[in-house]
This record gives structure tokens, C-alpha cells and sequence, in this order.
């Protein structure tokens, strides 16, 4: 039998992922009453937005109190049936076409785990659960169940042969690959190349195209000031594509108890401190049983020296830096198809894991989370990422080299607006009304009569019109792979500013600099002689932003651009916080 990877849509480089709560996205009835007819009423504002990926949580059929009821149980009853609230399946198949010939794919959200422990699910095949977390019963997932794997396939299936779906989002963790790998091989074979986004890694090829927590700007407890992103976004999307700087800890747990990290290592340790060797990666094609289906995983492999050779060991844990944890002990693992395997050598150990993002798929940002606002979120915040930054939304996010993600109503900075029955943690953990996350506002579109909402929505329809125009620049750039065509610019101000980045192709190259401070202007001298090179001439244009002296044009000499000063307005304004400009060799 011959064996097919089923990769990503090609077209997956260009998206801009525009995360829509089905019940609050809309609300003509108040909070919460938001349907797949009142949904579609708003496709054309979406269109004129300019993302082309929707991303809907909440349509699985659910109790009254919805969304998951995700202030109880964060579950649905069963993922196979619509909420017949949101509507009926031809209002939903209706609402899917009508995106379509807007231009906008849709890809729906899959709790990958378990379902709410009354589900009908549990007593119609009490065989297929094991265990509980998060408040729900947990698929069996690796326990021999042939019937649930056929269930599951063909549930996810049918959403893409019968109503239409792009792709699916898969919540917390993803488990399975041999399942994922055959749903995408089978969508493939009824004329669908579906993409699918895992919330956490790893991003393996035939299996999860991009992950949600790609590379994120704000997630539960704000905005991640201390990530370089914020001030230099090229140079750090550039170092982690080709792991620059790569590094993994490990920590060994022991089963008389003792503990060895290699994240301890001081001058004066009590106990030796394992050291950590990178020795590369090895990339295997793993076949999926007789399915057909098959998936590529690329195995990080570290050498471990210095351990305790005499003990037993119970876990072993391997970190990185953007957060990422593996364990080898089944029990321990939180995606078990992504465990660490380990073999013992004298007093060392040989080591093999998955990597987060594996070379050939595709970098994401996250500007804001559904989490925002959940737990430990500066208490007073709006828990959106962006708070109304040009900054934060452009040069991080919508024109940065990954797929864009971002939550609804961050594009005109929406005030938050909790729904009534939310309470802040999960499992009715406090009083409700008091909840602060995402996942739990709905959007009052009455907000956009205020001109300062206004105004954000038309700079972010402006910025994604940039990367949409710009396409063959502006694109999401895959791990592993060398760009010559993007990288960092030289600049001077009178202040230290984010680091400016460019895009270059031919005759035509774009610049994008930023001004986080929301008191003053900016002026910055672009040293750009290397990148549009000595003695050639270059007509200059604002994409975002204005020119010196308020000019349509610039016409000058590269070394002549490079003595001019250009001016960035102070963010949060409009048309502030960022400048975009376009060079044309003339």
C-alpha cells in the first residue's frame, strides 16, 4: 500500500485567523443570543476586515448555559450534534456557503479530550472513557476502541463533506496522530485539503499545520513584555526559525524521590547538575496502521551527561523556552503521542522528543487569546492584547512574517463585556458576574459610534489590506527555512524604538517601524543602503503613516534616503504607532 502525507492547504501562508465566540459574536436579544443567521449578517463587515479565516468556537451542542457551559464544565455534551440554539444544520451550511463566496474558509474548534460527564456519549459507550480532567470524562483514546476511532474520524468528516469546514482548531492538546493524519487524507480524497491548528505543539507535517501558541503576544496574565517580539520582531522570528540559540532543560525525577534540573546549575549546587548537549534532529515518516495515512515527525535529540547512574529513574521532563514540556512516563504526559524516550548510557542518557515547531511548517502569532483575562490578568485591564496599540497590532502581529491570530473585536479595541452568567474561573470557582476573559464577552457593536473605535478598526482594515496587497512579501514563514528576502534595518532616533524589518523582492521593498510610546512622536533616520544598495534611485510612498513634509512620493537616491528623517506618530492615535514604507527602484 502506498502510504500519503496529506499536507497543509498551500494557500495556509497567507491567512489571517479571526477567532469568533458563536453565542457572543452577535447579540440581537442581549448577551448570549447571538445565532449562525445573526453570524452571517455580519460576513460582510468581516470581508471589509480583510481576514479570510474564521475560527468558531461554541457550536457543538452544549447545555443552556453554552459555550461549553464553561462556567460549570468545560465540555460540550457531544461533539457530533449543533447546538440547536445557534440554529438548524441548514442555517449552519448556509451560514458556511456564505462565507465561502466571500472569500472566508472556516475551520471549527474540537475539544479533543472528553465530554460533560451527563453526556449521552458516557452512557451509550461507557468502554470509550477513562479517567477525568477539566470537569469531563476522557476519551479512552489509547485503549483499542475501533469503534471510537471510527466515530471520531467520521464525525469530524462529516463537517467537512456535508456542511462544508476548512479545517479545525484542536483544543488543549491533540492525541492521535494516526487519526489525524486519516481525516486529512480522507477530506483530501472528497476534494478538501483541510488545515488544522493545534493550541499547543508540536506542528508536525500530515498531522497540525500551525500552533495557536505559536509565538504569543498576550495570553493570561497580559501583554508579554519581556518576549523580544515587542523590540525586534525580525530578528527574533529569523533566530527562531533556524533555532538560533536553541535551548532545552531537563529535570530528572528519581524513584527514591531525589530530583536533578538542569535549570539549578550554580557555582555552589549541593547536588551535580545534569548538562544538556543538542545533538541534532532525525526526521521519520511514521505510517498509520492500513489506513494509507501517514505523517512526518522531526525527534529532537539531546545527550545527557552527569546524572545518577546508580538510581532508578521515574520521569523524565524536557523544557524550552516558549514553554513547552514533554515527560517519558505515560502517566505524566499531557499529549502522549508526544512523549520523550530515553535510553540509558553509563552515567548519561540518550534522549529523542518531538520538536514544538518542526522544520517545514509554518510560524503563527497570537496577538490576543481567548484566555486573556482568565487568571492572574492585571486586574483593571481591558484583557485585550492589543488595548488599542498600532504598535502591538502591526508590528508584531498583522504584518510580522507568521500567521496572524487574534480574537474579535481586537481590531477596534472593543471594551470588555462579560457576560452575565460568567464567573472567572472555571468550575464556578467565584461569584458570578466577575468574570474577565475573552472566551466570556460578548461584543457590543454599538461601540463603533465612539471615534476612537472607529478609527482603530479602519488603521487594522488597513494593515491587513497591507499584508493582503503585499502577499508575495508579507507571508507566514516556515521553520528551518533561510530568508534573504527579510530581515532587520539599521536606524537612529532620539530614542531607543523597536527595531525596524523590511521585506525585499525585486524592485520593491517594504519597511515597517514602530512607536510604542503614546505621549510623542518619533523621528528615525532608516540606514538602508545595504538593503536598497549604493548608487541606485528609489521612489518612496506610506503605506501606513505619512512622509516627511506630508508628500505623496519621495524620490531620491538610496544613500540620499538614508539622510532623511522620518516621522512615526505617537501610538494609540490615528495612523500612529507605526510606519510602513514602500520603496520602488526607479
Amino acid at each position: 500500500m502506498k502510504y500519503v502525507i496529506t499536507d497543509a492547504p498551500q494557500d495556509l501562508q497567507h491567512s489571517v485567523v479571526y477567532e469568533i465566540a458563536t453565542k457572543n459574536f452577535t447579540s440581537p436579544n442581549g448577551p448570549e443570543s447571538g445565532t449562525f443567521l445573526s453570524l452571517e449578517e455580519k460576513i460582510p463587515y468581516l470581508k471589509e476586515l480583510g481576514i479570510n479565516v474564521v475560527w468558531l468556537t461554541g457550536h457543538q451542542l452544549c447545555r443552556e448555559y453554552h459555550f461549553y457551559n464553561i462556567w460549570t464544565e468545560y465540555a460540550c455534551i457531544r461533539p457530533d450534534r449543533l447546538d440547536p440554539s445557534l440554529g438548524t444544520e441548514e442555517d449552519f451550511k448556509h451560514m458556511v456557503e456564505c462565507f465561502h463566496r466571500h472569500g472566508i474558509k472556516v475551520i471549527l474548534d474540537v475539544i479533543t479530550h472528553g465530554v460533560m460527564k451527563d453526556s449521552p456519549l458516557v452512557e451509550e459507550h461507557p468502554e470509550w472513557f477513562s479517567g477525568e480532567s477539566w470537569g469531563m470524562k476522557d476519551y479512552d483514546w489509547y485503549g483499542g476502541h475501533r469503534d471510537l476511532d471510527e466515530w471520531w474520524v467520521n464525525t469530524w468528516l462529516r463537517y467537512v463533506r456535508e456542511f462544508g469546514i476548512d479545517g479545525f482548531r484542536l483544543d488543549v492538546a491533540h492525541y492521535r496522530n494516526d487519526l489525524w493524519a486519516l481525516i486529512r487524507r480522507k477530506a483530501a480524497e472528497a476534494g478538501k485539503h483541510i488545515m488544522v491548528i493545534a493550541e499547543s505543539g508540536p506542528a508536525i507535517k500530515g498531522v497540525t499545520d500551525i500552533l495557536q501558541h505559536g509565538e504569543v503576544v498576550s495570553h493570561n496574565y497580559g501583554l508579554n513584555r519581556s518576549s523580544r517580539i515587542l523590540h525586534d520582531a525580525a530578528g527574533y522570528i529569523k533566530d527562531r526559525q533556524l533555532r538560533t540559540g536553541e535551548r532545552y532543560e531537563i529535570k530528572i525525577f528519581y524513584e527514591d524521590g531525589a530530583i536533578q534540573d538542569s535549570g539549578e546549575n550554580t557555582w555552589f549546587q549541593g547536588q551535580k547538575v545534569p548538562e544538556v548537549i543538542w545533538e541534532g534532529a532525525v526526521t521519520r515518516v511514521e505510517e498509520c496502521g492500513p489506513s494509507g495515512a501517514a505523517y512526518q515527525i522531526q525527534m529532537g535529540k539531546l545527550r545527557v551527561e552527569n546524572i545518577y547512574g546508580e538510581k532508578q529513574i521515574r520521569n523524565i521532563q524536557v523544557r524550552d523556552k516558549q514553554g513547552q514540556i514533554w515527560n517519558s512516563r505515560l502517566a505524566d504526559a499531557f499529549e502522549v503521542d508526544y512523549r520523550v524516550r530515553y535510553q540509558r548510557k553509563r552515567n548519561g542518557l540518550l534522549i529523542e522528543f518531538p520538536l514544538r515547531i518542526q522544520d517545514g511548517q509554518l510560524m503563527s502569532i497570537q496577538l490576543s487569546c481567548h484566555d486573556n483575562g482568565w487568571d492572574g490578568f492585571p486586574q483593571g485591564e481591558n484583557p485585550y492584547g492589543a488595548q488599542g496599540s498600532r504598535y502591538l497590532a502591526g508590528y508584531t502581529t498583522l504584518l510580522a512574517p507568521g500567521v496572524p491570530i487574534f480574537m474579535s473585536g481586537e481590531e477596534f479595541n472593543a471594551d470588555y463585556r462579560p457576560l452575565p452568567g460568567l464567573s472567572p474561573k472555571l468550575f464556578g470557582g467565584e461569584a458570578f458576574g466577575k468574570g474577565r476573559w475573552l472566551y466570556g464577552s460578548w461584543l457590543d457593536w454599538t461601540q463603533l459610534e465612539r471615534p476612537e473605535k472607529a478609527n482603530m478598526l479602519e488603521d487594522v482594515k488597513c494593515m491587513i489590506s497591507i499584508r493582503k496587497t503585499y502577499s508575495s512579501l508579507i507571508h507566514a514563514y516556515k521553520m528551518g527555512a533561510q530568508n534573504k528576502n527579510f530581515g532587520t534595518a539599521a536606524y537612529e532616533s532620539q530614542a531607543e524604538l523597536p527595531v525596524p524589518y523590511f521585506y525585499k523582492k525585486e524592485s520593491t521593498v517594504l519597511v515597517i517601524c514602530a512607536n510604542p510610546d503614546t505621549h510623542r512622536d518619533m523621528s528615525v533616520s532608516l540606514k538602508l543602503l545595504d538593503i536598497l544598495g549604493a548608487g541606485t534611485s528609489w521612489e518612496a510612498s506610506a503605506l501606513f503613516g505619512a512622509l516627511p513634509g506630508e508628500h505623496e512620493t519621495i524620490i531620491r537616491t538610496a544613500e540620499e534616503m538614508c539622510n532623511l528623517c522620518w516621522n512615526i506618530k505617537k501610538d494609540k492615535s490615528t495612523q500612529g504607532g507605526l510606519l510602513v514604507l514602500k520603496f520602488e527602484k526607479v
